[in-house]
């Protein structure tokens, strides 16, 4: 159970957020973390908010301390701290980024203002692999599957992290689900559930391989 001290720090630190104080934020999920130093939640608010504040010194050393704290399998803060390196070194636009962030955190049916804002993301930046997932995504959502296998292909061939790759191997089996290549997509599935890198793929690709058994795809 979460020490009681350290929760009402951390609802400070979302309250300051709401409010758009992100020094006051800081400190409040900076107590919550020295309260309880094996919670994860202080330390992903601190490296998301550095982040967004330009900070990615401090976001990537707040990363550093998530990575242990993350379930088996999770490799986010891998993808996170590549991020904060191409950022860095001028490989990949801030903006670029945050055009991936905001279609990523849009509800589903919203496609084609997904597709949209990854075009924007993979126009300057065309190597950037996580666009190319949600493109994917969005793509087969529009009734566009073969352009969406080329889209998630193309994102694979970028050289992804594992967190990105899992997910654009999960969206790339679902497509192949779609246009009829069962035996293809279950492969697939089974790679991400081997990769175990993205719990969120690796969960679902898991359901699908046990629909699979059971007859149910």
């Amino acid at each position: 159970m979460i020490n009681h001290r350290a929760l009402a720090a951390f609802e400070r630190g979302q309250e300051w957020e709401g409010r758009h104080n992100p020094s006051k934020a800081i400190k409040a999920y900076r107590q919550a973390a020295a309260i309880e130093p094996e919670w994860a939640d202080p330390h992903r608010r601190l490296a998301l908010l550095f982040f967004d504040l330009g900070r990615y010194d401090e976001a990537a050393d707040a990363f550093r301390q998530l990575e242990p704290l993350l379930p088996a399998g999770d490799r986010s803060t891998d993808n996170w701290l590549h991020v904060i390196k191409q950022i860095q070194t001028g490989t990949l636009e801030r903006a670029a980024h945050d055009d991936y962030a905001a279609a990523r955190d849009l509800p589903e049916e919203k496609f084609e203002e997904k597709i949209a804002l990854c075009q924007n993301a993979l126009d300057p930046n065309p190597t950037y692999a996580a666009p190319y997932a949600v493109l994917g995504k969005a793509l087969l959502a529009k009734g566009h599957p073969n352009q969406a296998r080329t889209t998630l292909e193309r994102g694979l061939e970028c050289g992804p992290r594992p967190f990105t790759q899992a997910e654009l191997l999960f969206n790339l089996g679902n497509v192949l689900l779609t246009i009829g290549q069962r035996d293809e997509a279950l492969e697939i599935f089974g790679r991400v559930v081997e990769l175990n890198a993205n719990p969120t793929a690796t969960r679902f690709a898991a359901i699908q391989l046990d629909a699979a058994a059971d007859g149910r795809i």
